[in-house]
């Protein structure tokens, strides 16, 4: 199988509150926590897209370069590429926020560890990147990019976590960790036999 799995806040988890409100505190600036489970930067607070460009440009990257790898994800990407599979980072992160997004994502999973076949960046489309490249598997916690592949026909695995949690039935795979992540990824591969 070809597995493609998404970085922030499906491999990683990401705290963008604590950083953001530091930078914001440090330069005065007055901007609303608008949504604090938000997704996106800009729903974050009631910020101009220039000014969280600002932030990922002045060392906003790091944000989602250092944060945490899920608990039992590398264990489980390890497993997958020793029986064989072949694992592809599927990234949406922009140039435009990041310095060399392919190579920044390589170097955060090499310091990690994590084992893969392939990184691929600046990527929103990723269900049409996957039914172009035969990617079998999408593991993504973004709503919008898992209906859409799913509607493309690839099997699309959800993250579940607060910015997503109400569209979780929405989305035939899901889980909130990578037990159960590894669960879906197994029943895709070995769906039980129907019983008679």
């Amino acid at each position: 199988m070809r597995i493609a799995i998404d970085i922030d806040d499906t491999l990683t988890q990401v705290d963008r509150v604590t950083v953001t409100e530091r930078y914001l505190q440090e330069r005065g600036l007055k901007y609303n926590l608008v949504n604090p489970d938000a997704h996106a930067l800009k729903e974050l607070y009631d910020w101009p897209r220039e000014e969280f460009t600002k932030f990922m440009k002045s060392g906003g990257d790091k944000l989602f370069l250092t944060a945490p790898i899920r608990k039992g994800a590398k264990e489980t990407i390890e497993k997958w590429k020793a029986a064989g599979h072949e694992i592809i980072f599927l990234t949406a992160r922009i140039s435009e926020w990041f310095d060399d997004s392919v190579n920044d994502s390589r170097r955060q999973l090499d310091d990690n560890n994590i084992p893969y076949d392939e990184v691929v960046a600046d990527v929103w489309e990723k269900g049409e990147y996957c039914v172009e490249h035969g990617i079998d598997i999408l593991i993504e916690d973004n709503f919008e990019i898992c209906k859409k592949a799913q509607e493309l026909g690839v099997k699309a695995i959800m993250f579940v976590d607060k910015h997503n949690l109400a569209h979780a039935k929405e989305i035939k795979y899901a889980g909130s960790n990578w037990e159960r992540i590894a669960s879906a990824v197994e029943f895709i591969i070995k769906p039980p036999r129907p019983r008679y």
